[in-house]
């Protein structure tokens, strides 16, 4: 009988070790906050290329020798300006010689005025004369009308002739003094004065002070690219990133490196006109291009 009950209690107790095992244990309650989330890492920035707007060699219009060289390497000039004189001594003594010939066809085309005007009261005359006059005369008076009419309208086109002369001439010693087609800033000087110089012989380089920004950007994210897209320009040692706003776009990938080129309009205070260089490498972060994540299923 005692051997009989220690086998009972044996397999109830074996029972009630199953039972408290079969039941889930709850996980404890932690009192510590969730660890916070870490950020998405944030996109490699692009490539991109400081670049002036418009670039420029001046060069003359006509040949010469360089007399001047107004502007140099570094200096701001502004429209209209002149930035370098060709040697124009011929070309002064050209323009005196075709004003002097103008003023000799004004007067012929004045004495052409005056001699017509001589005939057509000599005619009158003869036609209120007519029934007393001969009638050679009348038609002599009427010829040297129309003899006179021819004369005045050779002398108008000689002097229309020597008005383009004179046109010519002042074109041609305006275009001894090479001017700046915009405001910007010299960036090379090729020659130097008393060098002969033609019209494919450029004398400056002039460069826009407003700058722009090339870069190009990955096909995955060249359909998000709009015009109008900001992006930032980090520029060693500025304090601050420059804004600029797409307004170019390619319309096709390049097909080696599957980039899509962009330009952008750079906007820029005051106090940084002149201080970026052109041709600068700079990073280009575009904030607004971030590729969608997948969406999720509905139930």
């Amino acid at each position: 009988m005692a051997s009989s009950s220690r086998w009972v209690l044996t397999c109830l107790a074996t029972l009630g070790m199953g039972a408290a095992a079969a039941q889930p244990v709850a996980p404890p309650v932690s009192t510590e906050s969730a660890p916070p989330v870490a950020p998405a890492p944030r996109a490699a920035p692009l490539v991109g290329v400081i670049a002036a707007s418009q670039t420029l060699d001046l060069a003359p219009l006509v040949e010469g020798r360089l007399d001047q060289v107004k502007a140099h390497l570094g200096d701001r000039v502004e429209a209209g300006q002149v930035v370098a004189i060709l040697e124009t001594r011929v070309w002064q003594l050209e323009l005196s010689a075709r004003q002097a010939q103008l003023q000799a066809a004004e007067a012929e085309h004045a004495r052409a005025v005056l001699q017509l005007e001589h005939a057509k009261q000599k005619s009158q005359r003869q036609q209120q004369i007519r029934s007393y006059a001969a009638g050679e005369e009348v038609e002599t008076a009427e010829q040297g009308v129309q003899l006179a009419s021819v004369d005045l309208n050779l002398a108008k086109a000689k002097l229309a002739e020597m008005k383009a002369q004179v046109a010519v001439a002042t074109e041609t010693l305006e275009q001894a003094r090479i001017r700046a087609p915009f405001t910007g800033i010299v960036s090379e000087q090729y020659v130097q004065p008393g060098m002969l110089v033609n019209r494919a012989t450029p004398i400056l380089r002039l460069v826009r002070e407003d700058l722009r920004l090339r870069f190009a950007v990955p096909q995955a994210l060249a359909t998000l690219l709009r015009p109008g897209s900001e992006v930032w320009v980090h520029v060693a040692r500025l304090p601050q990133p420059l804004k600029g706003v797409v307004d170019r776009i390619s319309p096709e990938l390049d097909p080696s490196s599957r980039h899509l080129r962009a330009e952008a309009r750079l906007e820029l205070s005051p106090e940084l006109r002149g201080r970026i260089p052109i041709g600068l490498v700079v990073d280009v972060s575009l904030p607004a291009l971030t590729p969608p994540g997948p969406t999720a299923a509905k139930p």
